[in-house]
């Protein structure tokens, strides 16, 4: 998904949960706080995809 422009974020609270925060960042994904800017996703016409 990265190679076609897509941006690929993860959630920090789960991605720490998990143990793979540090593996996510060195795949080049941004491994924020998510609350806020999903709501914000939802709200708008962006389309998210989550799992």
């Amino acid at each position: 998904m990265q190679e076609l422009g897509i941006i690929v974020e993860a959630c920090k609270a789960c991605a720490d949960q998990y143990g793979v925060a540090g593996k996510l960042e060195e795949l080049g994904i941004e491994v924020k706080y998510m609350c806020e800017p999903l709501t914000d996703f939802l709200k708008s016409d962006v389309k998210v995809v989550t799992f």
